[in-house]
């Protein structure tokens, strides 16, 4: 969280009596000013606080004055920090607010039993999504929820928007329509709030002219929808009860991607920037190279893997292999539809001395539809590594683990490591910062 750490042990998220410090790192300026682990804080600066979000936005500044009641007794303390140091506290969260859509192409709803209990939750809070960049819908947002993020300037939010036409986004997130998605985002937008979304592509859903008409939507309002992602529907062998769906394929695909850079090039001649982008995927499955750097300005929507590819294939120009690797013998593991782009790149370092073999894994906990490499699960890039190959290490992609280091199935790179008897690592999307992984563990 920057200045402070937002920890979701607390069973309440907001409550009249302040958030609760759930530890305070030792040496920071929160525990020189005599913040204590159980210390309840109700107001900073003179403002009283509803939740975690009022302590990060106060927290920026260098001089505080903390409200805290301990053992029933009020307590004024004064922090004093130099500009951009953290304030070495956590503080329980609580639980996100729950989604309350029944999307048809949920993810959640798409994942076999068995895996751990947060993967199955879906959240619409927007204080994560200020946060952490968690999509949400907005179909939850209450006037009080919108006074609050214009009172805290809270901006960017990420947005699912999928259709701007609310009886197809009604129909596709499982509910009955409601207000109309511009019409909130206009008014938060007129605060100075501003968005980066997304649109899922379900075929025979908001595809087509549905899709043109969202894009000429949102673009109208570049103002302060800041970037449009395209992505195409993830769907699982797991569907089972759940209306049937397409997946998007090559034609649609190569379609899409050509209407997002009609209507990218429409932008560039109004604005300074494309605005709308498509998805990696999306030129994957097309069968198409994804486009330069240009194409993606300031790379707004990494996250939702939107240039990554480009990124990585961008880092190896003037690649060199440091010495120390030449000779060795490395598995890259990946998903199968990046694996042709992967191998564009390990070709150059076996041609500078590091033999390298790509493996595409197969998917099977989710089904062979999956082919990304963020959803391969620990358990299939092991099976995926023969071990007779005589690698010196295997190195997985850089988006199989989560903030708590384990894979979608709970193992963690000594798990991996113990299982194959050889060093594990996660790569970087700078094929550069990989390879100084790799010396390093190799190294050792």
């Amino acid at each position: 969280m920057g200045a402070l750490k937002a920890s979701g042990t607390s069973a309440r998220a907001r409550t009249s009596r302040g958030v609760k410090v759930s530890h305070v790192r030792p040496s920071s300026p929160a525990a020189r000013a005599g913040l204590r682990t159980g210390d309840i804080i109700t107001e900073v600066n003179g403002k009283k606080v509803i939740d975690f979000l009022d302590i990060f936005v106060a927290a920026f500044e260098e001089h505080l004055e903390i409200g805290v009641r301990r053992s029933g007794k009020d307590n004024c303390l004064k922090v004093k920090r130099v500009r951009g140091q953290s304030l070495g506290a956590e503080l329980e969260s609580g639980r996100p607010t729950v989604c309350g859509n029944n999307c048809v192409f949920c993810f959640v709803d798409q994942m076999p039993s068995g895996l751990r209990e947060d993967l199955y939750f879906k959240d619409e809070d927007y204080r994560f999504s200020f946060l952490h960049g968690n999509y949400l819908t907005l179909t939850k947002l209450s006037p009080v929820d919108e006074k609050r993020i214009v009172e805290l300037n809270l901006w960017p939010l990420y947005v699912s928007v999928h259709s701007t036409d609310e009886d197809v986004r009604a129909r596709m997130m499982g509910r009955k329509p409601g207000e109309d998605i511009l019409s909130i985002l206009d008014r938060l937008g007129s605060e100075g709030i501003g968005f980066h979304t997304q649109i899922v592509v379900v075929p025979g859903m908001n595809d087509g002219v549905k899709l043109g008409r969202t894009l000429a939507d949102l673009c109208s309002r570049h103002d302060y929808i800041l970037s449009i992602s395209v992505v195409p529907v993830g769907l699982t062998c797991h569907r089972e009860g759940l209306p049937p769906l397409k997946m998007v394929d090559s034609a649609l695909a190569a379609e899409i991607v050509t209407m997002v850079q009609k209507f990218q090039d429409e932008m560039r001649r109004a604005t300074w920037r494309g605005v709308v982008y498509a998805a990696d995927e999306l030129f994957l499955i097309a069968g198409l190279d994804v486009p330069p750097g240009s194409y993606y300005d300031d790379y707004p929507q990494t996250d939702n893997g939107v240039g990554l590819m480009r990124m990585l294939l961008d880092s190896a120009e003037g690649l060199r292999l440091p010495a120390a690797l030449k000779g060795k013998k490395v598995a890259f593991v990946t998903g199968a539809l990046a694996a042709p782009n992967i191998e564009k790149i390990t070709s150059l370092l076996s041609g500078r001395g590091l033999k390298v073999d790509v493996i595409a894994a197969a998917n099977n906990l989710f089904g062979p539809m999956v082919t990304v490499s963020g959803l391969l699960p620990g358990g299939d890039m092991l099976d995926a590594v023969p071990g007779s190959c005589g690698y010196d290490a295997v190195v997985l992609p850089p988006n199989v683990l989560n903030a708590d280091g384990v894979t979608l199935d709970d193992m963690t790179i000594k798990d991996m490591s113990d299982r194959l008897g050889l060093p594990v690592l996660v790569g970087d999307y700078d094929i550069k910062e990989t390879l100084k992984r790799l010396k390093n563990e190799l190294a050792g």
